[in-house]
């Protein structure tokens, strides 16, 4: 159970995700690192809130924290797979006009 405490990180990540993809679409191509900064300060919060406000919850710390791991790696892995299909998206229809 401990496990799955952890590894439900994963709906926060994701929500926090698609907010961090229409974040980028306002930001200037200037600044295009800016919604990098905010990805890693995000996740950080997150993933602290996450574990100081359930740590006193859980049975193992161990799987615990291995499920926090697990939901960073699986989040990781369906970011840079969402943004780059939608980058090859973005760019098909700009070439197509």
């Amino acid at each position: 159970m401990s496990f799955l405490i952890g590894f439900s990180l994963a709906l926060p990540l994701i929500i926090f995700t698609i907010i961090l993809y229409f974040i980028s679409k306002f930001v200037p191509k200037e600044a295009i690192q800016l919604p990098i900064l905010f990805m890693c300060v995000g996740d950080g919060l997150l993933v602290a809130l996450w574990y100081y406000g359930l740590y006193e919850i859980v049975d193992s710390y161990k799987h615990f924290k291995l499920g926090i791991s697990g939901s960073f790696c699986f989040i990781s892995f369906g970011r840079a797979i969402y943004f780059m299909i939608q980058f090859n998206y973005d760019n098909k229809n700009e070439s197509i006009r």
